[in-house]
């Protein structure tokens, strides 16, 4: 038969389904059709020298007006990614925004609990409530956005449990009225999620050595996680963090702002955070045509101070050898990973690139490609219960990313058959939100296509542990 499109002559890789070969692939409606030689289709793609795997999924980052902004989904698209979640929302940014400005994505959403709309101290029924709204808003659970505008220990607890009660997805970024977003906040995270199943958010971020070496608290972070194997985490590979700029008066609103300006001895006031602009320790982030980039000197100050500071800043506070180290490190006596996951925090902040940064691990010989693909692909595809992407088997959705090995990235993506990145321009339009069921009544009401997950079928409830 002739298929919507076939893609002809590359090396597929699948490592759910075990495949690694040459072979054309076809896609119709939607779907993987065939593997074989001699397809042929309606549109025909020569990929030829290059490699075809299953669809990018970043399963952290932010596309939305309080945190990163609608850029990051062509900033997305342009480096690769077929999938994305967003960590904070609001989901009413999401859905107003998937389809205008998508890019041919499929996103999914996690809404932080609002400490300015709950306050910081919320009662259970509220966590509840906030929760079954989020939900029936297309949302896929909830996280705790502790690091930035943290909730009290138990208030935090409050949503995990809510979470885990309704089989729906909860993430946090460690920290709390308590404690910061640093290797105390994580302690604290673990801690509270005794029992319950949890997303960890960036453990690379909790080991700068802000409490004592870094070198320590790596060890002590990577102890947490074998001992409490109902956390799943992610890391990323950025130098550079995105936080808020905002400042009321002399001081500056965001504890993840106030940490950076403590970790390079600047006050944590408005005058402090101004001279770490002046003095390009702080970069500022701005739109620069259709992308954000790092404004730095007396042009990202022109940028904060027009913006009445309420724009995001970047510190360079992650270090690169705590990255390689919570990509690299497996669990003891095996070849798992002991963190599953690679995500980038980018989207609208300027650190996109996960595919392209995970092949650099892959040509200095630290990751076989395979792991490549079950770091971005397979693994949060698993995690996030999308038993139909994540591989390349017959029926999947045509989630494909072709790359060229000698570049190191995407030069043709596919979210659903339909292209979203060709010869490394994004040519995508539209979006598809994941939501679960409740979701799908405000997805038909808004004329938003979507795709329905079942959270509590994914591997984050039926990971071992408890």
């Amino acid at each position: 038969m002739k298929y919507d499109v076939v893609l002809k002559g590359g090396l597929l890789l699948d490592i759910q389904n075990r495949v690694r070969k040459f072979t054309d692939i076809a896609v119709q409606e939607g779907k993987i059709a065939a593997l074989g030689e001699n397809l042929d289709g309606n549109t025909v793609w020569d990929v030829s020298g290059k490699t075809v795997l299953p669809g990018v999924i970043d399963m952290h980052v932010h596309v939305t007006r309080d945190l990163g902004g609608q850029a990051g989904y062509y900033m997305s698209a342009a480096s690769g990614v077929s999938t994305m979640i967003d960590y904070a929302g609001p989901v009413s940014d999401i859905l107003a925004h998937v389809v205008p400005n998508g890019c041919g994505l499929n996103v999914g959403c996690l809404p932080a609990a609002p400490a300015a709309v709950l306050g910081t101290n919320p009662a259970r029924k509220e966590v509840r409530a906030f929760l079954e709204s989020s939900l029936r808003d297309g949302a896929l659970g909830l996280k705790v956005l502790g690091g930035h505008f943290p909730l009290t220990p138990e208030a935090s607890r409050f949503c995990v449990e809510e979470c885990n009660r309704r089989r729906v997805f909860v993430a946090w970024h460690a920290g709390s009225t308590e404690n910061r977003s640093n290797i105390y906040g994580m302690r604290e995270a673990v801690e509270c999620a005794k029992g319950y199943r949890l997303l960890l958010a960036h453990v690379n971020a909790y080991c700068r050595g802000n409490c004592y070496s870094y070198l320590e608290e790596l060890r002590d972070a990577f102890q947490m996680l074998r001992d409490n194997p109902n956390i799943i985490a992610d890391s990323h590979m950025a130098v550079n963090n995105g936080t808020s700029g905002r400042c009321t008066g002399d001081t500056v609103n965001d504890q993840i702002t106030q940490n950076c300006l403590r970790s390079f001895g600047y006050s944590t006031t408005t005058d402090g955070l101004e001279q770490a602009i002046r003095d390009r320790v702080s970069k500022v982030i701005a739109p620069v045509g259709v992308e954000n980039k790092l404004l730095e000197g007396a042009e990202a100050l022109r940028h904060w101070q027009r913006g009445t500071t309420d724009v995001h800043v970047s510190f360079p506070v992650n270090l690169p050898m705590v990255a390689a180290a919570c990509l690299l490190e497996r669990k003891p006596g095996s070849r798992d990973f002991l963190i599953d996951m690679a995500a980038t925090d980018g989207g609208g902040f300027p650190r996109n690139g996960l595919l392209r940064r995970l092949l650099c691990y892959y040509k200095l010989g630290y990751l076989t490609l395979e792991e490549v693909v079950y770091k971005c692909s397979t693994a949060p595809a698993q995690v996030f219960a999308m038993p139909s992407k994540g591989h390349l088997g017959i029926g999947a959705d045509a989630d494909i990313a072709v790359v060229d090995l000698a570049k190191g990235d995407a030069v043709m993506t596919f979210a659903k058959g339909r292209p979203v990145l060709m010869d490394g321009k994004v040519v995508g339009r539209g979006g598809t939100l994941i939501t679960t069921p409740e979701g799908e009544e405000v997805c038909r009401r808004e004329q938003i296509p979507y795709q329905v997950i079942s959270p509590e079928t994914g591997r984050f409830y039926q990971k071992e542990g408890d």
